[in-house]
């Protein structure tokens, strides 16, 4: 027979077992709507750490091929960075500086007469009633969203604290980025270091396989836009070709946003500016969509744009109109992580990841 005793007590024991599960669970999910709750609080700090890894991925584009190519030791590659690029800033700040001040006067000035005048001209339209109302109701939209985003700007990235927290931040890590990289290794188990470790460098190897991408694409449409719009005539062509380029950084919104200053002022000066400058916009967002990008990103790194647009959405509902800014650099980080960790490791499944490439060196060494 049976003994009672026994079945009692593996009774408890799965009891017990059950009652451990399902506690770890809770506590589970319970941690994981504290950390988003702690993200919300913190996104202002989150969206800074995010830019000073900008920062130092911008730093190591240059930095790398002068310790790989020149022999250069790591702390002066990335001296040579930081100065380089302290040099192109004001070289560019030295050829152009007066010009864009000049533009940026003009741009302040016309765009809302150009305004006012397009609307002058929707009024008169048969359908201008609608048109209108329409406009009114987006005008308030965009006020309340613009004053959020001049608020969140200003108290983020424009002001002078924030800035050099961001770029001290970023020159810290682009100096050691294997200590930061070790530091946060030493909080997970021995055993899963060493993964996590190929996890991270092929995350930042994808990271400045996107950036390469972004900064030559950002380069070619304000190149294209500025000469189109100087060939047209528009005025403040060389601040709504810069607009443009740097738009390209949240991609698919950013170029949208950054059209319709142009479009505006073209359209105060008729309908034919309209068109060509519309032509412009167009044509030069087909060229990096359909040739450009895809050329540097299959060799660089790979994200769907449809991940893409969703993510940009999310990262502007959870932390604002900046949020948006930075949406790409993490969803790309956040991509190679779930395809190493989670289709690799868990499903078991194949995968080219971009950046896992075990012959390269780690990213920032």
């Amino acid at each position: 027979m049976p003994d009672p005793s026994s079945s009692q007590g593996d009774t408890a024991s799965r009891h017990a077992a059950l009652t451990r599960t399902f506690v770890v669970r809770v506590l589970f999910i319970l941690g994981l709507i504290a950390l988003a709750y702690a993200a919300m609080k913190l996104s202002t700090v989150f969206l800074m750490a995010t830019g000073a890894v900008v920062v130092a991925v911008i730093i190591h584009l240059i930095a790398d091929p002068l310790k790989r190519r020149l022999n250069v030791p790591k702390k002066y590659a990335v001296l040579s960075a930081i100065l380089i690029l302290a040099l192109i800033l004001a070289g560019f700040g030295w050829l152009f500086g007066s010009q864009l001040a000049a533009q940026v006067d003009t741009f302040l000035s016309e765009l809302p007469r150009s305004v006012e005048q397009v609307r002058s001209s929707v009024e008169q339209n048969p359908f201008g009633e609608v048109a209108v109302q329409a406009w009114n109701g987006a005008s308030e939209q965009a006020g309340a969203a613009l004053g959020y985003l001049r608020g969140l700007v200003s108290n983020v990235v424009n002001s002078v604290v924030g800035l050099v927290v961001i770029v001290v931040a970023g020159v810290m890590l682009a100096s050691r980025p294997t200590t930061y990289r070790d530091g946060l290794l030493l909080l997970l188990p021995s055993t899963s270091r060493d993964r996590m470790r190929a996890v991270m460098n092929a995350s930042g190897r994808s990271l400045k396989g996107w950036m390469i991408g972004q900064l030559i694409a950002m380069a070619v449409i304000a190149i294209l836009v500025s000469i189109g719009l100087a060939i047209v005539g528009v005025p403040s062509w060389l601040i709504l070709g810069l607009l443009a380029g740097l738009a390209q950084f949240v991609p698919l919104i950013g170029p949208i946003v950054s059209a319709v200053p142009g479009l505006l002022i073209a359209a105060s000066m008729g309908w034919v500016p309209f068109a060509w400058t519309l032509a412009i916009y167009v044509g030069v967002q087909q060229l990096e969509s359909n040739f450009l990008t895809p050329y540097v990103m299959n060799r660089t790194t790979s994200l769907p744009m449809v991940l893409t647009l969703f993510s940009i959405l999310a990262f502007t509902t959870l932390f604002g109109p900046l949020g948006a800014v930075f949406a790409t650099p993490i969803t790309v980080v956040l991509y190679v992580m779930v395809q190493m960790l989670y289709v690799e490791d868990t499903l078991d499944e194949t995968l080219d990841v971009k950046g896992e490439r075990s012959h390269e060196a780690p990213a920032g060494d």
